[in-house]
């Protein structure tokens, strides 16, 4: 007599389930299996539904690529505790916006006068 081993069958979960391992929006999720990008993940008679084994196993592979990336990552420069100001290296030409509207009014009566001593 031989024994047959049926292969036990996966567990599934619905939406509810893989928004609470992915931590995202129904919405997004339903947009990403729709695109394929969640393995496992399949639509019976309208209503979606995950292979909780592979799911698991895509947060882990998430997870794996963000701690790679920030290994990789450019170092942030230390914090000296000195406050930094966006405008230090600024220096307008005049010191006020009226500055420049006054400059604007002595070159126009300036020419105003070389037109006049001509005419």
């Amino acid at each position: 007599m031989t024994t047959r081993l049926t292969p036990s069958p996966r567990k599934r979960c619905k939406m509810a389930g893989a928004v609470s391992r992915l931590a995202e929006e129904a919405r997004t999720i339903r947009d990403m299996a729709a695109r394929g990008e969640i393995p496992g993940a399949a639509k019976l008679r309208g209503v979606w539904s995950f292979d909780i084994q592979l799911l698991d196993a895509f947060v882990a592979e998430k997870e794996r690529q963000t701690c790679l990336n920030a290994t990789h990552a450019r170092p942030l420069p230390a914090a000296s505790g000195e406050m930094a100001f966006s405008m230090a290296g600024y220096k307008p030409a005049a010191k006020t916006s009226n500055g420049h509207y006054e400059q604007t009014i002595q070159r126009l009566r300036q020419a105003a006068e070389r037109r006049n001593e001509t005419a």
